[in-house]
C-alpha cells in the first residue's frame, strides 16, 4: 500500500508541475530536416535526437519561471559506492557478560539497567562460604609456611654443626617446600578470582589484619552501560551457575553487520569508509569503517558478513535495528559523467535534454555506473557537448503533459 501511495504522489507532483507549466510555456512546432539515414546497429536509439521535429521552445519571459542550466559534457572519476543492508549489533570486543565466580547469596545490588559504569565499579555483592574457605586455606598456609621456614633454618644450623643427620635435615627441608607450595596454591586460587588479598574496599580490611573474608564483589571489567541485569537481592547461586548477571557494553562503539554476496565481498576491503543510515530514516547518517570482511559464505543465504565499527557519535542507534550501509569503494577509471538529475526516463527510454536551435529535444543515452551524485554515460553524449544539467525534470513534465511524441521526427 505504501508503495502505491508513493507512486501516486510522484505522478501527482509531475501533473502539478506540468499544470503550472501549461499556463506559462508555449510549444512551437518548427520543421527541421530529419537525418536522411540513421545507423541502427547495436542500439538503434543511442546518440540520436528524439523529437527533432517538435521541440520545446521557451521564450525569454518563460525562462524566468524555471531554472534551466546548460553544461558541457566532461570526463571525471566515478566515486563508486555499494549499498548493503544489515543490522546494528553490540560490539563484541567491547561487551562483557558478567557472572559470579563463587557460590553465595546476594547481599547488595548497586547497578541497575541503563547505568553507566566504569572499569572496576562494584555492581553487586555476595556472601560466600566458599570464599571463606579459600581465604582460610591461604592464611593457614601462610602460617604453616612461616613455622616450616623457622624449623628449616634451625635444621640448617644443626646439620652444618653435624648435630643432625642428613635424613632428618631433608625432612625439614621437604616440609618447608610443601608448605610454600600449599600457600602459593591458595594464593593462586584467590588471585584467579581477581580478589585483593588485603581486602581493599572492605571494612575489615582497614585494620590490616588477616581475616576470613566471605564478601565477594562482582565488578565490571570494562567501562560501559549496563544493558541487562538479571540479579536480585537474596538470590542464591550454586558453584556451577552459568547465568549472566550483568551485560555491560560500550554503546559508543557499536557494530553494524552488513550482508554481501560473493561478488560484492571481493570489492570490499577493511578500512573502507561507510555511511550508515537507519532503516526508515533519511536524515540520520553515521560514519563508520569496515573492520572485517568475511572469508566464509553462508550455505543458506549465500552471503557473507561485512562488519562496520561506528564512531562515538552513533550512540543514538539501538542494537537490533536494521540499517543500510553505503560503502565507498575504490574510484573507477576516468569516464564521461553527468549529474544524475540530468538523466530522465521518457517513454521507457533513458534520455538527456539537449538544446537545438532554441528548442530542447531528447537524446537517448546508455548509462553505466552511478554514485550519489553522478552517473556514467556509456553512449549518446560526447565530451564537450552541451546538455541540460538543471531543469530536466521540468522539461520532462512539459513533454509528457503536452502529448508530444518524443520519437517525432525520428523514423524507426
Amino acid at each position: 500500500m505504501k508503495r502505491y501511495i508513493a507512486i501516486f504522489a510522484a505522478v501527482y507532483a509531475v501533473l502539478m508541475i506540468a499544470g503550472y507549466m501549461g499556463g506559462v510555456f508555449t510549444f512551437s512546432k518548427q520543421s527541421h530536416h530529419a537525418e536522411a539515414e540513421h545507423n541502427h546497429s547495436a542500439d538503434p536509439h543511442a546518440g540520436h535526437d528524439h523529437g527533432a521535429g517538435e521541440g520545446i521552445h521557451l521564450t525569454s519571459e518563460q525562462r524566468k519561471h524555471v531554472k534551466i542550466v546548460h553544461s558541457r559534457v566532461q570526463s571525471g572519476m566515478m566515486n563508486r559506492r555499494l549499498e548493503l543492508h544489515g543490522e546494528v549489533k553490540l560490539n563484541a570486543d567491547r561487551t562483557s557478560r558478567i557472572m559470579q565466580r563463587v557460590p553465595g547469596f546476594v547481599t547488595a545490588v548497586y547497578a541497575k539497567q541503563g547505568d553507566r559504569v566504569k572499569k572496576g565499579d562494584v555492581l553487586a555483592r555476595l556472601n560466600s562460604e566458599k570464599l571463606g574457605e579459600h581465604y582460610s586455606a591461604y592464611y593457614s598456609g601462610k602460617a604453616i609456611e612461616s613455622v616450616a621456614a623457622s624449623e628449616f633454618r634451625m635444621a640448617e644450623k644443626l646439620f652444618a654443626n653435624k648435630a643432625m643427620s642428613e635424613k632428618e635435615y631433608l625432612r625439614y627441608k621437604k616440609e618447608y617446600i610443601d608448605a610454600g607450595i600449599n600457600r602459593r596454591k591458595a594464593e593462586i586460587i584467590l588471585r584467579s578470582l581477581e580478589l585483593d588479598l588485603k581486602h581493599s574496599g572492605h571494612k575489615h580490611g582497614k585494620d590490616g589484619k588477616d581475616v576470613i573474608c566471605t564478601e565477594y564483589d562482582i565488578v565490571s571489567p570494562i567501562s560501559g552501560t549496563v544493558v541487562t541485569r538479571d540479579i536480585s537481592l537474596g538470590e542464591k547461586y550454586a558453584d556451577d551457575n552459568t547465568q549472566v548477571l550483568f551485560l555491560v557494553s560500550d554503546l559508543d562503539r557499536l557494530w553494524v553487520e552488513l550482508r554481501a554476496d560473493y561478488q560484492e565481498l571481493r570489492s570490499i576491503k577493511p578500512g573502507a569508509s561507510v555511511e550508515i543510515t537507519p532503516l526508515g530514516s533519511k536524515n540520520e547518517k553515521f560514519a563508520g569503517v569496515v573492520t572485517y570482511v568475511s572469508s566464509v559464505i553462508d550455505e543458506v543465504s549465500r552471503k557473507g558478513v561485512v562488519r562496520v565499527e561506528l564512531d562515538s557519535k552513533a550512540n543514538q542507534l539501538r542494537s537490533g535495528e536494521f540499517a543500510m550501509g553505503s560503502i565507498k569503494l575504490e574510484s573507477s577509471s576516468e569516464c564521461i559523467i553527468i549529474p544524475r538529475e540530468a538523466v530522465q526516463l521518457v517513454s521507457g527510454e533513458t534520455v538527456v535534454f539537449v538544446p537545438a536551435k532554441g528548442n530542447y529535444i531528447t537524446r537517448v543515452v546508455r548509462t553505466g555506473r552511478a554514485d550519489g551524485k553522478y552517473i556514467e554515460i556509456i553512449s549518446g553524449l560526447t565530451k564537450g557537448e552541451e546538455y541540460v544539467s538543471v531543469g530536466a525534470f521540468e522539461l520532462k513534465a512539459i513533454l509528457l503533459t503536452a502529448g508530444m511524441d518524443p520519437h517525432a521526427g525520428h523514423g524507426h
